[in-house]
């Protein structure tokens, strides 16, 4: 089992394998001078070539911008199979009363259920919408819109810590910002970076996302090649 597989836990859907991971064009099958790490154009057919890590191996892959758009829902079903960050995703979101009764403007008691609701519905599998219900169903007072933005924000912020903790612990290095199909212009400008190392802030100065609430990007893990692995003693 490699390393992202003990991260994420060994995967039970089945996803196609896109993309090409040597360097050729996956437009007009040309041969690049080195494989790209970020979204760049092709010098003969002037396509962009995007650059992704497929949940179906784990390995990095250049690809179209149709496929790269599939691999990033790819991402998004990936992120919900139970595993190791699932449980850890749990543990944290249990955490946040406190905070979620400051944001929200709500009392200390309604913070820290609605915290048990958000980490009891990712542990079921509830969904956003699911999740949104039961808040409402438990809180009248709070309307859809408001619900809808707690079960989103709160979902995906303990989705990402989780992320970053368990990377952390399992060595993996890198990590890259996967965009939601109707992304803003600070989540396209974190996503347009690539592969980074996993201690670094995104362009937005977050470390995941959320850039905002309401976001609903995701984090995909990266084994970044030696030479980007930063050296012990330097930050």
């Amino acid at each position: 089992m490699g390393m992202l597989d003990k991260l994420f836990g060994k995967p039970k859907q089945k996803y196609e394998t896109l993309g090409n991971t040597e360097p050729v064009c996956p437009y007009c099958t040309k041969p690049l001078d080195k494989m790209p790490g970020r979204k760049t154009k092709c010098p003969f057919c002037a396509n962009f070539i995007y650059a992704r890590t497929r949940p179906a191996d784990k390995k990095r892959v250049i690809v179209t911008e149709q496929d790269a758009a599939k691999i990033d829902e790819q991402w998004k079903i990936e992120s919900g199979i139970e595993g190791p960050p699932m449980i850890e995703a749990i543990k944290h979101a249990q955490t946040k009363g406190a905070q979620i009764a400051t944001k929200y403007e709500l009392t200390a008691s309604t913070g820290e259920k609605i915290a048990q609701i958000v980490s009891d519905g990712i542990k079921s599998k509830r969904g956003i919408p699911g999740i949104s219900r039961y808040i409402r169903t438990q809180f009248p007072d709070i309307n859809k819109a408001k619900a809808d933005n707690i079960a989103q924000t709160e979902t995906a912020d303990s989705m990402g810590q989780a992320f970053m903790n368990r990377s952390r612990d399992m060595g993996v290095m890198g990590k890259e910002w996967v965009c939601c199909p109707d992304a803003c212009d600070i989540c396209q400008s974190n996503a347009a970076v690539g592969a980074i190392p996993v201690d670094q802030p995104f362009p937005s100065g977050h470390m995941h996302p959320l850039a905002h609430d309401g976001c609903r990007c995701a984090l995909a893990p990266v084994m970044l090649p030696e030479k980007e692995k930063p050296k012990k003693g330097k930050q």
